[in-house]
């Protein structure tokens, strides 16, 4: 991607400024089953508070994992 690019979250509808894989969304440390949930789901990129969410793992592959009491 060149250029930056306004765009809409498709998780929250917040609108965002895409500067393709330079920008924070390269340094968001998601992981490979983060990127592929992320894949499935959503058809363009998420916004910075979503991307964040995910790698927190509060939103996500790990946020589906049910709970066991101790």
């Amino acid at each position: 991607m060149r250029g930056s690019a306004q765009k809409i979250c498709e998780q929250c509808g917040q609108a965002f400024e895409c500067v393709g894989y330079q920008c924070w969304c390269g340094q968001a440390g998601i992981t490979e089953s983060q990127m592929d949930w992320i894949a499935a789901r959503y058809k363009d990129c998420l916004c910075q508070t979503c991307l964040e969410q995910v790698a927190m793992g509060n939103l996500g592959p790990q946020s589906l994992l049910p709970i066991h009491p101790l």
